[in-house]
């Protein structure tokens, strides 16, 4: 299997910093909408970590002025 595809969280493959860039640049001012949508799935899903990176990048959009 490729290694790019064998990530288990989305912490093995950005920080929260980039994440919440990435988020700005692809939605804008509806970024934290998004990444609180990503918190929620990662959540219903039981995926721990996803959520715990998810309410991390919402944290750093929130934080943006």
């Amino acid at each position: 299997m490729a290694e790019s595809l064998t990530w288990e969280s989305f912490w093995c493959v950005a920080s929260p910093e980039e994440g919440a860039l990435g988020m700005l640049e692809l939605y804008g001012e509806c970024a934290a909408d998004a990444a609180a949508s990503c918190a929620d799935a990662a959540l219903a899903d039981d995926r721990d970590e996803d959520y715990s990176f998810w309410t991390a990048v919402l944290a750093q959009l929130k934080a943006v002025p």
